[in-house]
């Protein structure tokens, strides 16, 4: 079996709008003296540090303006946008959760939190955030691509399909909405469907490396592996070398039988991250169907020392083995492989003694 790394659902774009000198204008109104209007000072000196990518600086700055005036919750709130720009997610949680302290009605702080929990992996504290956002703001589509997406990694698929509906209906030109939607359709089976959402977020966003993406691993599955080349090799001219993509790509050239390109595609995403087993694997499969055993038997052994527990890699690497008439290290292979996945354990027991009937239970 060739495996093909599968659609990568994008989140939304973590770009934080940070709040405007007006608005902390407005708050030293509310403290009117002479830390406020200092806290102020820093506290727009930071945004424009921060706009002009200047991270560190704009983090001392929002610091000592916390310190003057530490209700000033549009420094916290700042402080957790630019620690997300630097994707330091641990820390811009702790900052949002210190902005809703102090403003619990702050419906960017909740979003924001919720995209720094999508983040770190913590999708159901997320999806806790985006509610409260919606409820605060109906109609924020941000929030409802946001959780189209959560859905998704939770595995409520359909609910994710609304939600992104929903988003559409809103604001129908969010190629963002667009294209998390096709990536719900395609994880339910519905291809069609993917395609045709995906397709719509192309032509709202051309210039979307994940969109290309996207919709090769769509129009791969669907069997269309030439539109699916081509909107991974646009993929690759809007971003640097992607393994998962570079995978993908020695996955059709594999199932086109042109197995020099599917290896040289395969060895990019390797020297872009040799950590890749999948990668290793796909090019065992590769060399074992071009009959270059030897080095199919490499690859699969490199897979194996990154993920000792691949159970397809132990399985290939037995039947690579079987071909070079080497029964004793397929035997090898099934020992270990028996106690990782003991179904496929048995079909391979039965392709090393093909013909033979034998119990393989008590083995």
């Amino acid at each position: 079996m060739f495996r093909r790394k599968k659609l990568v659902l994008v989140a939304t774009t973590l770009l934080c709008v940070l709040l405007s000198g007006g608005f902390a204008v407005a708050a030293t109104k509310e403290m009117p003296d002479r830390s406020a209007d200092e806290a102020a000072s820093l506290t727009n000196n930071a945004v424009a540090s921060a706009t002009g990518h200047r991270y560190a600086e704009a983090i001392d700055l929002l610091k000592r303006a916390i310190a003057l005036q530490p209700e000033l919750y549009v420094a916290h709130y700042n402080l957790g946008c630019v620690y997300e720009m630097e994707k330091n997610y641990d820390l811009a949680i702790e900052a949002f959760k210190k902005t809703l302290l102090i403003n619990p009605n702050f419906t960017d702080a909740h979003h924001h939190l919720g995209v720094s929990y999508n983040k770190t992996e913590r999708y159901a504290e997320a999806l806790e955030c985006f509610t409260r956002a919606l409820q605060l703001q109906p109609e924020r589509t941000d929030s409802l691509c946001e959780v189209g997406f959560t859905y998704s990694m939770l595995g409520r698929d359909q609910e994710a399909v609304n939600s992104l509906k929903e988003a559409i209906r809103i604001k129908p030109d969010s190629g963002e909405a667009h294209n998390n939607l096709g990536v719900a359709y395609y994880k339910l089976g519905q291809l069609t469907d993917a395609i045709a959402s995906l397709e719509q977020a192309h032509r709202l966003e051309p210039e979307s490396p994940d969109v290309y993406q996207n919709l090769g691993s769509a129009y791969a599955d669907a069997g269309r592996p030439k539109d699916a080349i081509t909107a991974y090799d646009q993929a690759l001219r809007l971003t640097t070398d992607t393994p998962a993509i570079l995978n993908n790509m020695g996955l059709i050239y594999c199932s086109l039988g042109e197995f020099d390109r599917a290896i040289e595609f395969l060895q990019r995403a390797i020297s872009v991250k040799p950590g890749m087993a999948q990668a290793h694997y796909n090019l065992g499969y590769v060399f074992g169907k071009a009959g270059r055993y030897k080095q199919a038997i490499l690859s699969y052994n490199q897979a194996l020392l990154l993920k000792p527990d691949f159970a397809e890699a132990h399985s290939n690497l037995a039947i690579i083995y079987i071909r070079r008439g080497e029964r004793a290290l397929a035997l090898q292979q099934y020992t270990l492989l028996k106690a990782i996945d003991y179904d496929l354990a048995q079909k391979l027991f039965a392709v090393i003694y093909k013909d033979k009937i034998l119990n393989v239970g008590g083995m």
